[in-house]
């Protein structure tokens, strides 16, 4: 996920204007829920605009919400951090503010009308289909907003939209159909699916032994610690009544239910008494920490445990907080004290042959049954041994059977990709040798205009507004205070 981010960093940035009205719509999602610090204050400068720091941690927040909608609970504020949201954010701003400085020195502006009639269109700020004041007020005031700071935002929304439309492309008709014609044309292929049944394997130790010493790195023992271990008897004094109650009244908010409601006396009576006890036999196990570590007394087991022992995760806790030869202090486990002592830490080393066969065999099997796949398709291709499926495009997921839709897919979109004549497909569990019969041109229809004319629209947008930043930046200086 990381990955997709970091490269599609530039585009978020170049393609994603102030889109107050869209954002609003959705309900505001995320805004002023990321604090970078105070929101008075200049964040940086462009031309003679300021951009704030309000303004920067509301855009923090929109382009928050819009990876969140893509990835959901996946993305996180880590996440943001390691492709550097906050930086992408300013950045962001500082485009807006470039085109806003521009169409400020051309005199392009909004009227107060045209900010009124945008307002009302809300759909966010609507009741019973009409604009109502309390309502938009109150959104507002539950994002933290004032309505000069909003209906600021909005108008310079507008400002953008008309310097946009200043540039405004149109298709020509013989453009869209030329384009459509390339992006639908057609391939007459004859193919041959190899699956993992047309294969056969025959592994010998020998074989897989090589394959082991050439990887065996690869297979590793877990890390192990050497310790010594003693557990404090616990107390078996025998409390009175009046104790037990005393020493719930001192601590009854460590007894809940799930719901969070405290139990009553009756109720946390047994948990109460294993916590009375632990809490006697605390001076004890102190004690005994104090002799173990001046040798006076002795510990009474000796124990290997693995780094992935469940059955001693709280060991593991506290292992890995002390050093060779370290004590540790007492600690509760299963309602008594243990004290341990770590003798050695053995780091992972590589498994013997036999400990690592299985591991090995299996991704053994995995890359000879990957080559085994691909030399059989490339033998099929040799002799010509494929099937005629006929003409297909990149449309034509229903057409190719024993492959899955998403093979299926995944075929077509590598077989127009590609610049080969013939050759194999390498798929999940299965390679699919092809050959290019013939070509032709797709078929221009109407449904597919409008979806042909806007792909064109957005490339030549997005490459017109990154030249005419680039052409900003060097007109107005731009000065950042984020450190």
């Amino acid at each position: 996920m990381i990955t997709w981010m970091q490269r599609h960093k530039k585009w978020l940035v170049i393609t994603i204007w102030i889109s107050t009205i869209a954002f609003v719509g959705a309900g505001f999602v995320g805004w002023g829920a990321y604090d970078f610090g105070k929101s008075e204050g200049t964040i940086a400068k462009v031309g003679k605009k300021e951009i704030s720091m309000g303004e920067l941690q509301r855009e923090y927040g929109n382009l928050y919400s819009q990876y969140s909608s893509v990835f959901g609970d996946k993305f996180t504020h880590e996440q943001a951090k390691q492709i550097g949201l906050e930086r992408i954010a300013l950045q962001s701003l500082i485009k807006k503010y470039l085109l806003l400085s521009y169409a400020s020195d051309i005199g392009v502006d909004a009227t107060d009308q045209e900010l009124a009639q945008a307002l009302v269109e809300i759909n966010s700020f609507k009741k019973d289909g009409v604009f109502n004041k309390d309502q938009y007020l109150q959104i507002l005031k539950q994002n933290r907003m004032t309505t000069v700071e909003f209906e600021k935002i909005l108008k310079n929304d507008l400002i953008i939209d008309k310097v946009q439309s200043l540039f405004q492309i149109n298709n020509k008709p013989k453009e869209v159909e030329d384009i459509s014609s390339l992006i639908f044309m057609k391939d007459n292929i004859k193919i041959k699916i190899v699956n993992l049944e047309d294969i056969s394997l025959d592994i010998s130790d020998d074989e897989l032994k090589g394959f082991w010493e050439e990887n065996k790195n690869n297979y590793l023992t877990s890390s192990s610690y050497d310790i010594e271990t003693y557990e404090v008897a616990t107390s078996n004094i025998e409390p009175s009544e009046d104790e037990l109650l005393e020493f719930y009244e001192k601590s009854r908010s460590d007894y809940v239910f799930e719901d969070g409601k405290i139990q009553s006396f009756e109720e946390a009576k047994e948990s109460v008494l294993g916590a009375y006890l632990l809490e006697q036999s605390k001076n004890n196990a102190l004690r005994t920490y104090l002799a173990l570590k001046k040798g006076e007394e002795s510990f009474q087991k000796t124990i290997k445990i693995f780094s992935n022992d469940a059955d001693y995760e709280e060991y593991l806790e506290e292992i890995s907080n002390l050093k060779d030869g370290d004590l540790s202090k007492p600690f509760v486990v299963n309602d008594s004290y243990h004290i341990i002592k770590l003798s050695k830490s053995n780091k992972p080393s590589p498994m013997e042959f036999e400990e690592a066969k299985e591991l090995a065999l299996n991704d053994y099997k995995r890359q000879s049954s990957k080559q085994a796949l691909i030399s059989k398709a490339e033998q099929e291709l040799a002799a010509d041994n494929l099937n005629k499926l006929g003409f297909v495009t990149r449309e034509s997921i229903e057409d190719i059977s024993n492959l899955r839709s998403e093979e299926a897919n995944e075929f077509l979109i590598k077989l127009f990709d590609t610049q080969s004549k013939e050759g194999i497909i390498e798929l999940n569990n299965k390679v699919v040798a092809y050959k290019i019969v013939d070509s032709e041109l797709g078929e221009h229809s109407d449904n597919k205009e409008m979806l042909v004319s806007n792909t064109i629209l957005d490339i030549k947008n997005n490459e017109l507004f990154s030249n005419l930043l680039q052409m900003l930046e060097q007109k107005y200086e731009v000065i950042s205070y984020m450190k």
